[in-house]
């Protein structure tokens, strides 16, 4: 073969930084594969070029990368890996072996497609992962007898070196993105379970609140099962969104107050409600405790601030400064201070509410601008 000239020189030089600077970038392991292929035939000049990958369950490897060859080759065509086989010949000694012309190799037993394809010389380079564990083999075929000469083989050698992490980095990230999977899917039926349940036993609780006598019993079921209702509109939002732990948290704050209101309905209350919330998509620990803040500041609102009366309740979310929002709750009841004057009050839920806003991360702010209690938070996202 004539000495390679400077241009084809810089001409392999340049598809090989092609070709690495793919390989980095993608992310799906049979476009790298294929994309090797393509720019080793051009490098080459070859008109035949495959990638063959290990099949370690039946003694073979098959053809995953190609170019240059007919149907049914890519995909499908196997090698066998027989001790008579130039592919396991070159796996074994961890180096390139060079076929000229096979009609002539009495050492080897080659598979019948490439005869099929008229191949007459062909080169292996062994392709291997970081440890030194086989993947599989880059092949060049020619149609042409061929002695493929040292510049050659450096070449290809630089590409099988690419290839092995490569292929390495992109098999870890398939194995990721599977365990990713099948963890989204238990969670997502872990949430769909956990919804069920709290709901089940927020009915057994209102079945029980309805065969009490004792009113200040019922009364604290019916806070139970409200609880239990705010965990529950998590779970669903979570499950029916595909999340399994971010949530649109507007939304969710409208549909909770919602429910509250038309609980209290039920019992004959007339409430109507303003609600002004922005989408805002939060982490599902932040949402948790933040409906829990909103059912207990309706709950009081309902026994102190409307208790013989209608009423109204405002809510409202924006976002403030970067990475924080403002959630204000208010009602236009007698105010604080002068429903806890009128109403004995055992301070659980203020407590409650303390404690549950000291979770966010916010600080309780009682001094709002508003005719009846008012409720600010300022709660970091993060």
């Amino acid at each position: 073969m004539d000495m390679m000239s400077h241009d084809d020189m810089i001409r392999r030089q340049r598809v090989l930084a092609e070709f690495g600077e793919f390989a980095v970038a993608c992310d799906d392991l049979y476009e790298v594969l294929d994309k090797a292929c393509r720019l080793i035939s051009e490098a080459l000049d070859a008109p035949l070029a495959k990638i063959v990958e290990i099949e370690h369950s039946n003694g073979s490897a098959r053809v995953v990368a190609g170019v240059g060859w007919q149907d049914g080759v890519v995909g499908e065509a196997t090698v066998s890996l027989s001790d008579r086989s130039s592919e396991s010949y070159a796996i074994e000694h961890g180096a390139p072996l060079v076929t000229r012309d096979i009609a002539h190799e009495t050492r080897f037993v080659f598979p019948h497609f490439l005869e099929k394809a008229g191949v007459v010389a062909m080169v292996n380079i062994p392709i291997f992962l970081p440890g030194k564990k086989p993947y599989g083999l880059l092949q060049v075929d020619d149609t042409r007898p061929r002695n493929f000469d040292d510049v050659d083989i450096e070449c290809l050698k630089t590409y099988g070196a690419i290839l092995g992490p490569v292929i390495d980095r992109l098999h870890k990230a398939h194995s990721l993105r599977d365990a990713l999977d099948r963890n989204r899917r238990l969670m997502s039926e872990l949430q769909h379970r956990v919804k069920n349940n709290l709901a089940t036993l927020a009915a057994l609780v209102r079945v029980r609140e309805r065969q009490t006598d004792s009113q200040a019993a019922r009364d604290e079921l019916r806070f139970v099962a409200d609880r239990m209702d705010t965990l529950h509109l998590v779970h669903e939002r979570l499950y029916s969104s595909g999340e399994i732990d971010r949530i649109e948290l507007g939304g969710y704050l409208q549909k909770l107050l919602e429910n509250l209101l038309q609980l209290q309905r039920d019992d004959g209350k007339s409430v109507t409600s303003e609600i002004e919330v922005e989408e805002v998509d939060v982490a599902a620990d932040l949402a948790t405790p933040l409906g829990l803040i909103v059912n207990e500041f309706v709950t009081n609102s309902f026994k102190y601030a409307f208790n013989d009366r209608a009423g109204r309740l405002n809510l409202s979310l924006s976002r403030v400064d970067d990475g924080y929002v403002e959630v204000v709750l208010a009602d236009n009841g007698p105010g604080l201070q002068k429903a806890m004057n009128a109403t004995p009050v055992s301070g659980t839920g203020m407590s409650l509410i303390e404690g549950l806003a000291q979770q966010l991360g916010a600080t309780p702010d009682w001094e709002c601008d508003a005719e009846g209690a008012c409720l600010r938070l300022i709660i970091p996202l993060q």
